[in-house]
């Protein structure tokens, strides 16, 4: 019996079919084919069977916190990743909390994170007391600026960085910014939660990292059936660090090295994420597929640029990113949802925005990072999307654009 505590508390239930809101206005002829942005169902109606077995094995084993699932999926994890070791948590916030601690990040220390990214990465380094460092985005790639990081550490001295590798592909710089972090003695975490399958000159993305984190929220490209997050680690010590402060910082089964953290995952999470994790081929070439059609429909278009993953990167597919000249976010979304298309703006607002992000050093004048949440919009991007809803997403992006 795998249980190594209390039960975790059952979470509020959420939807995350994110189906497309009801139109407020547009014109009725203009309505085809309504699109979701994302549809879950499609990956989750294949895999049921298989998981449902595999629930009443963990139902039946009680394999509700821990056990040979979990085991088994680190070690899959670390082999998908090319990372030497990985371990799981219970969401891929608590990823990052606890991998900053594991780095050695605390009190007092500066954290360098990009301004344009989820508002978790902020919420990490605010919870292990450290100071967060805005910095601006680089406008070709949506990545952390390099050269603002260069700067700041010049001019503030930095104790850490946090790089987020953005909307299913990473920094055309990423070789440089580790490289520097290293002559510089500075931690870095890599936060993959959008990059899931992402190669680096053909090779996992993840696996040179001192340390990284990834998400399994189920609108994720590997998305679980709940909450659930991973961390990798180049080094044995600061794996094993985290693994005791996910379990409440024991050192054994009544005993306390650290004050750690409740952030476990259990069997049957583990059971549908390996069923998941069977699909992977399949879904990062559906994934990719999609992202490369918007791509190849708007090549040339006048006003309607699609951002691109850099030379040498690999995405996932993750998410389509488009920008329209002359129209906001906010008007193309609204036409886009009139028309029945389920859109997304990733992001609408920089964090140095965000009133819990006073504290924060704002460091340079985010030209960058305020232009693309002005107007990026997202369309639809989910595994075994149709040519057809491809087709009537670009279609109503395209009349939005006009």
């Amino acid at each position: 019996m795998w249980v190594m505590g209390p039960s975790i508390a059952a979470q509020r239930p959420r939807c995350y079919r994110f189906a497309p809101l009801r139109p407020g206005y547009g014109r009725p002829a203009q309505r085809a084919m309504p699109v979701p942005f994302i549809d879950l169902t499609r990956l989750s109606s294949e895999i049921a069977a298989a998981v449902e077995q595999d629930w009443h094995q963990c139902l039946q084993r009680c394999e509700f916190v821990g056990g040979p699932r979990v085991a088994r999926l680190e070690t899959e994890l670390a082999q998908i990743l090319g990372a030497p070791h990985a371990l799981t948590c219970a969401n891929g916030t608590d990823a990052l909390i606890i991998a900053l601690q594991a780095l050695g990040v605390g009190r007092g220390h500066k954290v360098a994170l990009p301004n344009l990214t989820f508002w978790a990465t902020y919420e990490a380094i605010a919870q292990v007391g450290a100071t967060p460092v805005l910095l601006d985005i680089d406008p070709t790639d949506g990545q952390l600026d390099v050269d603002q990081l260069r700067k700041a550490h010049a001019d503030i001295g930095l104790d850490a960085v946090l790089a987020v590798h953005l909307y299913g592909w990473a920094s055309h710089r990423l070789t440089e910014l580790r490289q520097f972090c290293r002559d510089h003695g500075l931690p870095l975490l890599e936060d993959g939660a959008q990059a899931f399958g992402v190669l680096l000159d053909g090779q996992p993305l993840l696996g040179p990292a001192t340390a990284g984190t990834v998400s399994f929220y189920p609108a994720k490209v590997v998305g679980g059936a709940m909450d659930g997050g991973a961390m990798t680690f180049a080094h044995p010590e600061a794996l094993e660090l985290a693994r005791s402060l996910c379990n409440h910082g024991r050192a054994d089964h009544y005993s306390y090295a650290h004050v750690g953290w409740n952030s476990r995952m259990g069997g049957l999470q583990a059971a549908y994420l390996l069923r998941t994790l069977e699909k992977l081929p399949q879904i990062l070439a559906s994934r990719r597929r999609a992202t490369d059609w918007y791509r190849q429909r708007f090549a040339g278009h006048p006003t309607i640029r699609v951002m691109a993953p850099p030379a040498g990167i690999t995405e996932n597919g993750y998410l389509n990113v488009t920008h329209v000249q002359g129209k906001t976010g906010v008007q193309l979304s609204d036409a886009l949802k009139a028309a029945g298309i389920g859109c997304a703006r990733t992001y609408p607002e920089p964090l140095h925005t965000q009133p819990p992000a006073a504290p924060a050093i704002v460091f340079g004048a985010m030209a960058h990072s305020r232009q693309i949440c002005a107007s990026v919009i997202n369309l639809p991007v989910f595994y075994a999307m149709t040519d057809a809803e491809l087709q009537a997403s670009a279609d109503a992006l395209e009349q939005a654009a006009a």
